[in-house]
């Protein structure tokens, strides 16, 4: 089977990146044929930009053109979409079909819902407009980077293919990755029949690690929706907590310094490298997730599985599904400090530490390995191509017919 996977990078690495990355690698090391495609955001800078970039939401002749060369010139069975935002445009799958190629389209946020594609705003979670006719909220507030101008011509853009059916039509399946996201999805207007459910995975086992470092963990971006607030407010009240580890870097490093810096079990070890990272989450007693935003999956928590370090994470969205509470992790209410720190009280109290380490692990190995993974992606694969295949003979008996 011949792979062809398109993507648009993010100016910041982040999480989306790094599954393409991994999931080429495991298609490529199990014998298929990958090529990947892929543009860049590094040209949207200053509000000119953004609002041209919002706009080219709905058709980028640059982006068409490309997908056309790259399907001419590898003959793909397959064209596995996870971000055309913005460069490449929802045009694509639509070229795509035109081509009488298979469709496949990752969704890792909310962007086919929300002009912000977070579903999140004012520091909770927003769903003010879903199920709207016109998306006004998102528009009234520049939800799409704090433009009501960008945030209109996206939203304008957005809203015109899901009126010519692209969402429909043009993508043979949809990949959620929690049935959490597949259920919002649906509710948004998405067939049910097309949207299958396939989480994240890691393309090399990091392996098991001993957690014997004494300490907490948090590896992620130090920003408002990723919980940092709730983070920082619950070792501030917390002189008795554990030690806390922090990596990353982000909006708030300042919030985070000045607590490292006041603090005496608060440590801030800026940005780390992948495998000082999975060293750090592997010693760690647990590793914390406050977000406060629907996450996709984050990878980090898919990482500390693999090592066998449980996760102790807010109770809302995808964690709800990823985290068997008071087996591999713990969950406690978004936003609450005090329920985090009674968590970390609890969870530091346990005498079952070993068992909850194998537990966690054996949720790796059944859900996210990269066995796993392969299988299901594959599977995928071979239900789109079979849609498309049939979608393509009822098009030619049409075209027949007439």
């Amino acid at each position: 089977m011949k792979v062809l996977l398109v993507h648009n990078r993010y100016q910041q690495k982040g999480g989306e990146d790094s599954v393409v990355e991994s999931e080429k690698e495991l298609l490529t090391a199990r014998g298929l044929e990958v090529e990947l495609l892929e543009a860049n955001n590094d040209h949207i800078i200053g509000i000119r930009n953004k609002i041209k970039a919002s706009a080219a939401v709905f058709y980028s002749a640059d982006g068409v053109e490309r997908v056309n060369a790259a399907i001419a010139a590898f003959r793909p069975d397959v064209v596995h979409v996870h971000n055309w935002f913005p460069t490449f445009s929802p045009a694509i799958f639509r070229a795509c079909k035109k081509q009488r190629v298979a469709v496949v389209h990752t969704l890792h946020n909310y962007r086919l819902l929300c002009a912000k594609a977070s579903l999140f705003r004012d520091g909770v979670p927003c769903e003010d407009c879903l199920g709207t006719t016109l998306r006004l909220p998102g528009i009234v507030h520049g939800c799409y980077r704090g433009s009501r101008a960008g945030s209109a011509a996206a939203t304008a853009a957005m809203l015109a293919h899901w009126r010519m059916g692209t969402w429909r039509h043009a993508v043979d399946r949809f990949v959620a990755l929690s049935e959490f996201a597949r259920a919002k999805m649906i509710e948004g207007g998405l067939p049910v029949e097309k949207i299958l459910v396939k989480p994240n995975s890691l393309a090399v086992d990091p392996g098991v690690r001993a957690g014997d470092g004494g300490y907490f963990a948090y590896v992620g971006r130090l920003t408002d929706e990723k919980g940092i607030p709730t983070l920082l407010d619950c070792w501030k009240r917390g002189a008795d907590l554990p030690r806390l580890r922090i990596v990353g870097t982000g909006p708030m490093e300042e919030q985070v310094r000045e607590a490292a810096a006041s603090l005496k079990n608060v440590e801030w070890l800026g940005s780390r490298s992948g495998d000082e990272v999975l060293d750090i989450i592997g010693g760690a007693r647990a590793l914390i997730c406050p977000s406060q935003w629907y996450e996709g999956m984050p990878r980090v928590v898919i990482e500390s599985m693999a090592v066998a370090t449980p996760v102790i994470a807010s109770r809302l969205g995808t964690y709800v599904e990823m985290i068997d509470h008071g087996r591999s992790g713990m969950l406690f209410e978004a936003c609450n400090a005090d329920a985090l720190r009674a968590c970390v009280r609890e969870f530091a109290a346990r005498s079952d530490a070993a068992e909850m380490r194998q537990a966690t692990r054996k949720q790796f190995d059944d859900r996210y390995s990269a066995e796993k993974n392969f299988q299901q992606l594959v599977a995928i694969y071979e239900e789109a191509v079979a849609a498309c295949a049939k979608a393509n003979s009822l098009q030619s008996g049409r075209l027949q017919a007439a």
